[in-house]
Formats: structure tokens, C-alpha cells, sequence
């Protein structure tokens, strides 16, 4: 329900751009086109001059076919590639390669269901999929500051024919916060079966159909970020639920998200399908799906939710889980240090909280495997708090820092000497710290935290457990009050 008390519909359609698919989709101009110079990353194919013909790549046909086998979706037996036509500087042949349903033409996947987690709620949700296609990206128009205030339009067809897919659900979303997450799921699938690398800029786009009772359908276009899906939901809702309840109308109309106002703007009235004149591209054979089937289907075998399970079965709770595996190194560390006799839920935290942490802190890159230690230094450092050496919070205060800063460094020469003066330490303290004791013993609670900082001083390359100095002084503390030595 919206802020005004009326219902509301989501769809989405998922744009994803199979990154890691090598090629374009087309041609063997390369998928990942970033860093290069405009235009040089081009041919006749891709730049749409007459009389090049397009031959369909493999290896995004069996990605694409991989993300069709994950929803569960129905397929075809052959893939049809469709035209689509508009005109826009971008599109060089004033028309893009995609798939449609109808008119001969067959997406390749339909009527499937897309699961995915919620962490929010630790709990596995579900949308229903209608349809994925297959289709080649247009290049880009980019211009000098601002498309007002620029004096020229500049096209870069280093993007034409990337190959992509769509993925288009039912309008069953069931709100902001879960359209968010379903795409951050989708985008981490993609990414462990090898089709995508979402952190690439531009790797993926969301246009979201969004209607509030009593008004047209409104589409978003070009969303580029999860966390601006949900803010242009929001956004949008509010809106359009303010129109109604002020007795208004709601257009069916194509907006923009603006992510810096954070609001949507009106581009151009809604289009319908028949202007786009599709029709099979006769350029193009068919491509029969079975054998692209079997070369998907063992990309299925590390999907999120099969590791997420395989965590689970170590004892690990469902949200840790998912804390690990949706940072692909650090779920491969846990199961590898795991292997080598870590403790698993010693390591789950230690990697996916404390660890990955520091390691954002210390401005590294956590979805980069050399920002992480080998599994021998967790499983080493599990043990030694499973065998009472110390303590976990010794190895997270005094070890983890220095292996978040240099992974590389030996365990055993980063290990300190255990601190086995804490009580003198403590005394010492509270002797020379006499205002703050005062404060603590007339009700000033922050006093104690300045006296455990103190005592940490004092300790400073040891290893000592902060819990353990504040539980001295407290205790030692009491027993002033109380009159007891």
C-alpha cells in the first residue's frame, strides 16, 4: 500500500549485460568495452554497414540460456531472433536485434519464477518471470556536461551489439525494498554462473513499470543502481498517489530517474508494441536450444542459494550466509579454510564480518581475492581461539587489522605475546586515573569506557581481550563502592 492508503503494482525489466561473455553478441568485437577508446572497439558487423550479415555467438547464447534454466522458465525449441524498429543515433541500422513473442518470433524463455533472498527478513521470496530475451545493446550518446548546454551530440558504438539479456517479471513485486533485493540477487546469480560482473559500470540498467490504483501504468527508464531502483519506486509511488488523492490523472507515460534530484522526470508518452514493427530477422537462421542446454546446465551448480545451503550445513545461519556469499572471494575462503579444519561459524564471522570490514576501512576492494589472507591463516586463526589460547576478540582487536592491511603476513609473526598483567595494569589505573574513577562511582557511565581505553594503553603489543579489561574493572570497581579491597 501506498503512503495514501492505495494499492499499487511493480514490474521490472532487467537489463544485464553478459560482460564475461567474450564477444559481442554478433561478432568477436570484445563484450567488455571499458577503458577503450571511442569507437575502436567496432566492425562492420556491429557498426551496422550495408551488406554485414550477423552470425550469432555461442558463448552468450549458453550464458543466456543458463539464466533461463535458473527461473525454470519454459523454452522453445529454437531461438528466434526478432527486429525491433526505432530510430536513435545510437542504433546505426535504425533498428536492435531482440527477441519478441509473437509474430513468429519466440523469447527464449517464458512463464518462469525467479527466487531470491530477502536479508532483510531472512526469508526466500519469489516473482513470477514473463520472459527473458535475448538482444544486442545500442551504442552510446554522450555529450560535453549537460545535453543542454552541450553544443554537440557525440556517439560511441564501442557498446552496439553487446549481448544482453532482459528479464521481465510479472507486475507482482511486491515493493521497493524487494524489488531492490530481487535485483541484487538476479545480478549475484549471473555473476557466480559467469554471465556478468555487476560492478562494471553500466553492466546493467532497470526500466520499472509502476502503477498506483486508479491510474495508467508509469515506466522508469534507465535505473542504474540498486539503491536508486528503490528510490525511484518510492519516489514514484508517492507521486502518482498524490495526483489520485487530489483528485488528478495519472498518465501512461515514460519518465527518467534523476539520481541526483532523486526524483523521476517526464521524457516522451508511453509507446505500444506495434509501433516497433517486429518481425523475425530473415538474416538470421534459427538456432536449435537442446544443445545450448547441456552447456548451460552445469553453470547451474554454484548458484548463490546452493552455497548458501552448503554453508548452512555447517552450522552457519541463513543471514551469515548470505554475508559471505555475496562477496564471491570471501565465500570461497570460508569453504576453503573450512576444508583445512577452520571452525565454521568461528570463521563465518570472522571473515564476513570482522574481516571484510577492515578490509572495506582499509579502502581495498573485497570482491578482489588478493585483499584477502589464504584459508591456512583462518583455519589457523579459529583454532587458536578453539583451543584457548585466545580469546576471539584478541585475534579481532590485536591479529586481523595487520592481516587486513597485508594478507600475506605470516600468522605467526603478527601473534603477540599474551598480556598476563591485566589486574596490575588495572590498579595502576585507577590509582593514577582518580577523576574518572570519581566519575564512574557517581553514575557517569561513560567513565568507564576513558578507564578500559587507559588500560589498553598501558597494554599496547599485547594481546588482551577488551572484554576482559572492562569485566576487571567493573568488578574492581564494585568492590570501591561497595568498600571491599
Amino acid at each position: 500500500m501506498s503512503a495514501e492508503g492505495l494499492g499499487y503494482r511493480i514490474g521490472l525489466e532487467i537489463h544485464v549485460q553478459l560482460t564475461e561473455a567474450g564477444t559481442k553478441l554478433f561478432c568477436d568485437c570484445k563484450s567488455n568495452y571499458r577503458g577503450m577508446a571511442p569507437n575502436t572497439n567496432v566492425c562492420p558487423v556491429c557498426l551496422g554497414l550495408p551488406g554485414a550479415l550477423p552470425v550469432p555467438r555461442r558463448r552468450p547464447l549458453v550464458l543466456a540460456t543458463a539464466a533461463a534454466l535458473l527461473m525454470g522458465c519454459e523454452m522453445p525449441t529454437e531461438m528466434v531472433f526478432t527486429r525491433k524498429h526505432y530510430f536513435y543515433p545510437d542504433m546505426p541500422k535504425n533498428y536492435q536485434i531482440t527477441q519478441y513473442q509473437g509474430g513468429g518470433g519466440a523469447p527464449i524463455c517464458l512463464g518462469g519464477r525467479l527466487r531470491y533472498y530477502d536479508p532483510d527478513l531472512d526469508v526466500w521470496r519469489s516473482v513470477k518471470v514473463r520472459r527473458i530475451n535475448v538482444e544486442e545493446d545500442p551504442g552510446r550518446t554522450e555529450y560535453e556536461g549537460s545535453i543542454q548546454s552541450s553544443e554537440y551530440a557525440y556517439v560511441d558504438y564501442n557498446r552496439s551489439g553487446v549481448p544482453l539479456i532482459e528479464v521481465v517479471t510479472e507486475p507482482d513485486v511486491e515493493g521497493p525494498r524487494e524489488a531492490r533485493r530481487l535485483v541484487e540477487y538476479l545480478l549475484l546469480a549471473l555473476d557466480y554462473m559467469g554471465a556478468t560482473n555487476p560492478r562494471l559500470e553500466g553492466s546493467f540498467r532497470v526500466d520499472a513499470n509502476v502503477s498506483v490504483e486508479g491510474g495508467e501504468r508509469v515506466e522508469v527508464k534507465n535505473i542504474g543502481s540498486t539503491l536508486d531502483l528503490e528510490r525511484a519506486l518510492r519516489y514514484e509511488i508517492f507521486r502518482q498517489s498524490k495526483i489520485i488523492s487530489q483528485g488528478g490523472k495519472v498518465r501512461r507515460e515514460t519518465r527518467g530517474w534523476d539520481p541526483v534530484r532523486k526524483v523521476t522526470k517526464p521524457q516522451r508518452a508511453k509507446e505500444y508494441e506495434e509501433e516497433y514493427l517486429y518481425f523475425p530477422d530473415p538474416d538470421i537462421p534459427t538456432v536449435p536450444i537442446k544443445d545450448l542446454v547441456a552447456e548451460a546446465r552445469p553453470l547451474l551448480l554454484r548458484t548463490p542459494e546452493r552455497l548458501m545451503e552448503a554453508i548452512v550445513s555447517y552450522g552457519v545461519r541463513q543471514r551469515r550466509s548470505w554475508a559471505l556469499v555475496v562477496t564471491k572471494p570471501a565465500a570461497q575462503l570460508f569453504l576453503s579454510s573450512v576444508r583445512l579444519g577452520a571452525e565454521p561459524r568461528a570463521a563465518s564471522r570472522l571473515i564476513a564480518v570482522d574481516l571484510k570490514g577492515l578490509i572495506k576501512k582499509f579502502g581495498k576492494d573485497p570482491n578482489d581475492p588478493s585483499s584477502w589472507p589464504g584459508p591456512e591463516t583462518i583455519a589457523r586463526l579459529t583454532m587458536l581461539v578453539a583451543s584457548g589460547e585466545y580469546t576471539y576478540d584478541e585475534i579481532k582487536y590485536n591479529v586481523l587489522p595487520a592481516i587486513a592491511n597485508d594478507p600475506m603476513l605470516d600468522v605467526k609473526g603478527v601473534l603477540p605475546p599474551k598480556a598476563n598483567n591485566i589486574d596490575n595494569v588495572i590498579d595502576e589505573v585507577i590509582m593514577s586515573e582518580v577523576k574518572a574513577v570519581r566519575d564512574y562511582l557517581d553514575g557517569k557511565a561513560k567513565a568507564l569506557d576513558y578507564l578500559v581505553g587507559r588500560a589498553l594503553r598501558r597494554m599496547a603489543g599485547l594481546a588482551v581481550d577488551p572484554k576482559a579489561v572492562r569485566t576487571s574493572l567493573e568488578e574492581r570497581l564494585a568492590r570501591l563502592t561497595s568498600g571491599t579491597q
